[in-house]
């Protein structure tokens, strides 16, 4: 009982408290305003009054017309396993919701493409899958027109531009938030 009697002690459990309250009001609020931000990339938007998809719906869609081109390559003779692993990879990270996972997945997937796109128009297709290496190839053309036309990442970079600085960026690191990231 002593101990808290004497006014060092209470000095520094009055600082422990109020620093933990900090932390857990950050994280609390912060967090929840990082998540708004990040939410847009999973989810379709309105930005400028102009509807948006989301950036994971493209990625979605590239998904699957790189599952229809790596259908055309196995008929063909050509070998897609790398496009269906890269397509596998990706879906996996946006189940997760892992950023990182997401970027680098995306730019394997791309390398990959390049690569059966480049087989495919050397092999010897028929008309039909001529059209639809044609119709998924403007498709995930398309797919990532939007993703580079999205207001995701100007919308992160005005985020950033108002939050990014002490002390709030070492408030949210001591809180557990993650800020959140542009795609390129």
């Amino acid at each position: 009982m002593k101990l808290f009697k004497n006014p060092v002690f209470a000095v520094f459990l009055a600082i422990v408290v109020v620093f933990a309250s900090t932390l857990i009001n950050t994280n609390v609020k912060f967090g929840r305003k990082c998540r708004a931000v990040r939410d847009q990339f999973f989810a379709a938007s309105v930005t400028r009054g102009t509807p948006e998809l989301s950036i994971a719906s493209a990625l979605e869609t590239i998904c699957t017309e790189a599952e229809a081109l790596s259908v055309v390559a196995e008929s063909s003779g050509t070998d897609a396993e790398s496009v269906r692993n890269e397509v596998s990879d990706l879906r996996r990270s946006l189940q997760l919701e892992n950023f990182y996972g997401i970027r680098s997945s995306y730019a394997a997937l791309r390398s990959a493409l390049t690569t059966l796109l480049g087989q495919l128009a050397q092999a010897d297709l028929d008309e039909q899958n001529a059209q639809t290496v044609s119709r998924c190839t403007a498709s995930i053309s398309d797919a990532q027109n939007a993703i580079a036309a999205s207001g995701y990442n100007d919308t992160v970079r005005s985020f950033l531009r108002r939050y990014d600085h002490l002390p709030t960026n070492l408030l949210a690191r001591l809180a557990g938030v993650d800020y959140p990231e542009t795609f390129a």
